[in-house]
């Protein structure tokens, strides 16, 4: 006769009545080995039985996601406050141009005025960033010199980071929060004004727009664009079809050129970046066309 333990058959051992005392003492002996060798199975068929989804080992919320992957990643993060001195500096516009995004060890974004890029790394609960950050080296005015100041200075002090919800805090090695950050929802590509931060120029070159043009580009849900190449309004057609998006001829009003030296060359290199398009890339309340090769066409950032 058997039984059943966990899908492995065990032999039972039959009463020996009238056996002599030592083979007694042997199969008494041998039940109890196999008890002690059952024992492990069916607490590993327990653990086995855990739910998948079981929390991680550490700090709740520290380091990792729910799933153990890196949460802070592949999302567009917006600055709500940074650490100043003793004081941690709430912003009053949490739409403002401070943004950050981590992806495979690459930090992108702006302190506030000027872009950032940079290096990271994640190790368990812990993240370094690359000292200094590589910045555009535009002036700012105060008070965002000063962030941009504080900001580069956190980034370099960062020990770890906490996710909670749609919040991130990168914290010093004290557990103290050196800069705060929410989730950035991503704008939809058709229906916002669009405002030019940067583009190609035809010379390799991904350049700003000059002071004052105030260039821009809204697409339409009736499949025509228009906006200002700082010049003159501009107006055309765009094909959209999953991430494929593709502009048609541009034509503009032909108005004489009223902006400062240099905006009749750049309204042309604008166009000119603009029939290159053949996809985009929203992050946050920032939108990238992207031309063949996967490079930056141009760059804009929602106008409020």
């Amino acid at each position: 006769m058997t039984t059943r333990l966990g899908g492995t058959q065990t032999p039972r051992t039959a009463p020996m009545h009238g056996a002599p005392p030592r083979l007694l003492l042997v199969a008494i002996l041998m039940q109890i080995a196999i008890g002690f060798t059952l024992a492990p199975v069916a607490c590993m068929a327990a653990d086995e039985a855990a739910p998948a989804d079981a929390p991680p080992a550490g700090p709740a919320g520290v380091g990792a996601g729910t799933d153990g992957t890196a949460s802070l990643e592949g999302v567009d993060w917006v600055l709500l406050a940074y650490r100043s001195g003793d004081a941690l500096v709430e912003l009053g516009d949490p739409r403002g141009p401070a943004r950050l995004r981590f992806e495979g060890g690459r930090v992108t974004g702006s302190a506030g005025c000027n872009r950032l890029m940079g290096d990271y790394e994640l190790k368990g609960e812990g993240i370094r960033f690359q000292a200094p950050m590589a910045s555009t080296m535009m002036a700012c005015p105060e008070p965002l010199m000063s962030q941009e100041q504080a900001v580069h200075a956190a980034l370099a002090s960062v020990a770890s980071y906490r996710r909670e919800a749609d919040g991130l805090d990168l914290l010093d090695p004290h557990g103290e929060v050196l800069l705060r950050l929410a989730v950035l929802e991503p704008v939809a590509l058709v229906g916002p004004v669009w405002q030019l931060e940067a583009y190609n120029n035809g010379k390799q070159a991904i350049v700003s727009p000059l002071a004052g043009t105030g260039i821009t580009l809204e697409l339409r849900d009736n499949g025509t664009l228009g906006g200002s190449d700082g010049c003159n309004r501009y107006m055309s057609g765009f094909t959209l079809v999953g991430g494929t998006l593709t502009f048609g001829p541009i034509a503009t009003t032909r108005m004489a050129c009223r902006g400062p030296e240099g905006a009749a060359e750049q309204a042309a290199a604008y166009a000119a970046a603009l029939g290159t398009v053949t996809g985009y890339r929203i992050e946050g309340e920032a939108l990238v066309l992207l031309n063949r090769e996967g490079g930056s066409a141009a760059r804009f950032r929602v106008e409020h």
